[in-house]
């Protein structure tokens, strides 16, 4: 980080490739299990996650296809906000959904409904 505690071009690159990583994995993840798979064909959504000072990544899954792009997608169901750390905590289930939310270690902002918190929420987490 620099002085100013901004981060430089190339490490806000890094955080980015690092979360665009980790979604992907997680995805196809979901994508390889037969459970998740057919629960996976039936959720679709569109989502902006942004890490804090270092830039954003959209995620939209539709009928079991699913892309990840830098920058953010229009008319998202939910956009999260939070530092790198944050996000791995929650995808590695370190930080539960309740805790996510009502502690504010994610930023969530869109619709609010539970069904959509839930589905999102179980995509970008690791398989228990």
């Amino acid at each position: 980080m620099t002085e100013e505690g901004k981060f430089s071009a190339e490490e806000k690159a890094n955080m980015l490739e690092m979360l665009t990583d980790t979604l992907d994995a997680l995805v196809k993840e979901k994508l390889n299990d037969p459970k998740w798979k057919e629960k996976i064909q039936k959720i679709n959504f569109r989502i902006n996650l942004e890490i804090i000072d270092a830039g954003a990544v959209n995620l939209i899954l539709k009928e079991g296809n699913y892309t990840l792009q830098s920058g953010k997608v229009a008319d998202p169901i939910i956009e999260i906000r939070a530092p790198l750390v944050n996000f791995f905590n929650f995808s590695s289930r370190q930080l539960s959904t309740f805790s996510a939310i009502v502690l504010g270690k994610l930023k969530i902002k869109g619709k609010r409904h539970l069904g959509a918190l839930l589905n999102v929420g179980d995509v970008l987490r690791i398989i228990k």
